[in-house]
């Protein structure tokens, strides 16, 4: 009887009954490399695709199964969410083009906003938001996660009558983030190859899938009704956040401006 290398245990089989792993290793190939990293990346009978695909079809019966309990199929909200990002950062790492080329320039915005007849009143603003825009973008996998208990929190808000608890929220709510990313990821696709940044179009694209994503899940119709309750969770959603952002951008001119 053979011993399995990984634990230890005897095994006849060509996978370990105590810890499942396999037997009949062979000498690392090329091949065998990669054939090992994407069978990491799609998971068991293609949970990697199947979560991907179903997400984009129907988010709302992804995010049902997974709280049933039909896991096996899906890769995880929070694993998901961190894979996709993962794959996000690394195409733009590959990339000629950075994040801050892609998206919009909201310092121009912050500067437009104070005094047009101060200067350095201006130039203080365009460099704190400069600042803050660079650490969310360096952050912004995080950043995501702190939105993820928001939405989830304005959708019972919004769709109290549902029988959906905070933690069961966060499903869709990780779920429906990560798929936003796809787009985005998409997006950056396109502007690679044209330059075209189409953030108009993006953006309405994510707003869209979040608000019919909700109203799906809470309601199993894309009704009227609860379209516009998933669209108010999703702006109360950035709204919240904006206001979070302010609030530090504010402060961080109180201080320069003593400091000044």
């Amino acid at each position: 009887m053979k011993t399995c290398i990984q634990c230890g245990e005897p095994s006849n089989s060509n996978y370990c009954s105590n810890c499942g792993q396999k037997q009949n290793i062979r000498r690392l190939t090329l091949a065998s490399f990669f054939s090992d990293f994407f069978s990491r990346i799609y998971g068991l009978d293609g949970a990697f695709p199947n979560t991907i695909i179903g997400l984009t079809k129907n988010p709302a019966k992804v995010a049902q199964d997974y709280i049933r309990g039909i896991r096996g199929k899906y890769v995880g909200p929070v694993g998901y969410y961190f894979l996709i990002f993962t794959i996000f950062f690394l195409l733009v790492q590959l990339s000629d083009y950075t994040l801050n080329d892609y998206l919009p320039k909201t310092e121009n915005f912050a500067e437009s906003i104070v005094d047009n007849n101060n200067l350095k009143e201006g130039q203080n603003a365009r460099e704190i938001a400069l600042a803050v825009k660079q650490r969310i973008f360096n952050n912004l996998q995080y950043v995501h996660v702190f939105l993820v208990p928001i939405l989830a929190f304005w959708c019972g808000v919004w769709f109290k009558k549902s029988n959906y608890n905070f933690i069961e929220n966060t499903v869709l709510s990780f779920f429906i983030h990560a798929q936003g990313t796809v787009v985005n990821l998409n997006g950056f696709v396109i502007f690679i190859f044209t330059g075209l940044k189409n953030n108009t179009i993006i953006n309405l694209i994510i707003i869209l899938y979040y608000a019919w994503s909700m109203s799906l899940f809470y309601t199993g119709k894309a009704k009227l009704s609860s379209l516009c309750k998933g669209l108010i969770a999703y702006l109360f959603t950035y709204i919240s956040f904006l206001l979070f952002v302010a609030v530090i951008v504010l402060i961080s001119l109180i201080v320069r401006g003593r400091v000044s």
